[in-house]
Parts: C-alpha cells; sequence; structure tokens
C-alpha cells in the first residue's frame, strides 16, 4: 500500500494532530453498530467490553466483530496519518470505546497520558481518537504542558492523533456512559514491545489494569516491516480441538 502525502493538520502542537479527512461514513455506521451493542446485547457491562476491541483472541470479541475493527485500524484512512507522525512502520496493539466505564466527567478526574500503556523500547507512540456518536458526542480535553488545558469539542468524523506522553482526557454529553470515541494504539516497528512481566512497565500495568495482561498483547504490524525483532506470536493463543475420552 502506498501512503499519499499530508493528511494532518497541527491544532496547536505536534502532541496533538487532526486528520484532514474525516473518517468514512461506511466506517463510521460500523463504530455505531458495534457501540451499540453495549446497550442492546450485553446486560451487565465489564471492563473486558471496553478494551482489547479489534482482538479476536480477546473476551471481547465474543460480543463485537473484532475482525471488523481490525479492518479499520488497518484503513488507509487510520494509517495515511500514522505513518506521517511515526514513519512507515506500524505496529497496532491496543484499542478500547472512551470514555472509560465509569469515567466521571468535568474536571473529576485529572488528566493523564497513554504513556504507561505503550511497555515499548524506546518509548513512543500514539493514541488515535475516532470520534463516531452523534452530535454532541463531547469533549476532548488536552493538557499541553501540564499548566495549559485546553479543550476541543468533538464532531462525528473526526481523527485525532495524540502523542503517547500527551494528557487528555475524553467526557461525554451522552446518556449511560455511551461511548463516543473509539481509541487505537500504534507505535514504530523501530520499537521493540517488551515480553517480560516483571519489567516496572509491566508491574504497573498488572495494578492499573488487573483483569488485561500486558505483556501477552498481540501485536499486527499494520505496514512496513519489524525493525526490532518484536514478537508476533504471543497472544495468538487459539484453543486447539479435544475430544472426550468417555467410552460408549
Amino acid at each position: 500500500m502506498k501512503l499519499g502525502h499530508s493528511h494532518h493538520l497541527a491544532l496547536a502542537r505536534t502532541s496533538l494532530q487532526r486528520a484532514r479527512i474525516p473518517l468514512p461514513e461506511c466506517l463510521l455506521e460500523f463504530l455505531d453498530t458495534e457501540s451499540a451493542r453495549l446497550h442492546r446485547q450485553i446486560d451487565v457491562q465489564r471492563p473486558w467490553h471496553y478494551a482489547e476491541l479489534h482482538n479476536p483472541w480477546s473476551r471481547a470479541a465474543s460480543v463485537y466483530d473484532s475482525w471488523g475493527f481490525l479492518d479499520l485500524c488497518q484503513s488507509r484512512s487510520l494509517l495515511g496519518p500514522v505513518a506521517e507522525l511515526i514513519g512507515e512502520d506500524i505496529i497496532l496493539f491496543d484499542s478500547q470505546w472512551l470514555p472509560e466505564r465509569g469515567q466521571l466527567s468535568g474536571f473529576e478526574v485529572t488528566l493523564e497520558s497513554d504513556a504507561h500503556r505503550f511497555p515499548v523500547d524506546p518509548q513512543s507512540g500514539l493514541t488515535v481518537l475516532i470520534t463516531f456518536a452523534d452530535a454532541p458526542p463531547g469533549t476532548l480535553w488536552v493538557d499541553y504542558d501540564r499548566n495549559d488545558v485546553k479543550s476541543l469539542d468533538l464532531q462525528r468524523g473526526q481523527i485525532l492523533l495524540l502523542d503517547s506522553r500527551t494528557p487528555y482526557r475524553v467526557s461525554t454529553t451522552l446518556k449511560n456512559a455511551a461511548p463516543a470515541v473509539y481509541a487505537a494504539r500504534y507505535f514504530s516497528a523501530s520499537s521493540r514491545y517488551l515480553r517480560d512481566p516483571t519489567t516496572a512497565q509491566h508491574l504497573q500495568l498488572m495494578e492499573r489494569y488487573p483483569l488485561f495482561n500486558y505483556a501477552k498483547m498481540p501485536l499486527w504490524l499494520v505496514h512496513g516491516e519489524d525493525r526490532a525483532e518484536n514478537d508476533f506470536v504471543t497472544g495468538f493463543d487459539a484453543r486447539a480441538g479435544f475430544w472426550t475420552n468417555a467410552s460408549w
């Protein structure tokens, strides 16, 4: 796939970018359909209904079309802007609905970056935010230097790209904390994803997200070449068939 020319426009600093071309309506309709499952098909919402949406081997895959999310995350609409910021060697590893389940609105919750969600060396990456809910979907709060908080009204179809070290938060005015944004996380394939669960990064992740094992998350090389000898085997643990030993 040959990527095109510039697709993004700086908002204020390079830590926050906005894609010039919005997400195609067909992909927005896909997000509408999948997000509706939260309230129409899930009686009791659990943390895993909000995370690893693109992973066909995750618990979320029993509810959502994870293969459809994978197609979305590998679409030209997303990879074009991502490649211009981190290069054409791109690895996808995480995705989720935002706001997160149980998050409060306003400033009750401190803005925080996604740096801790990127256990890679060298540490870098992008969080891509896609607004899909109908207006008024919500607000993106961004803290550029931890002293200068700015807000941005989210509009349907917007694609925003944040450096993993940029503090932010998505809030919504939608009822029942319905998701307004789909977030996908990428890093350059020149970085190596850490698999050792005893590292400081993974110990922190295990404490904060005990229901998820970041050390075993599968990786997808969605464009270019792997330049850091990453492990693309871990996490793809399809269960083998078995036979009962009962006699008839």
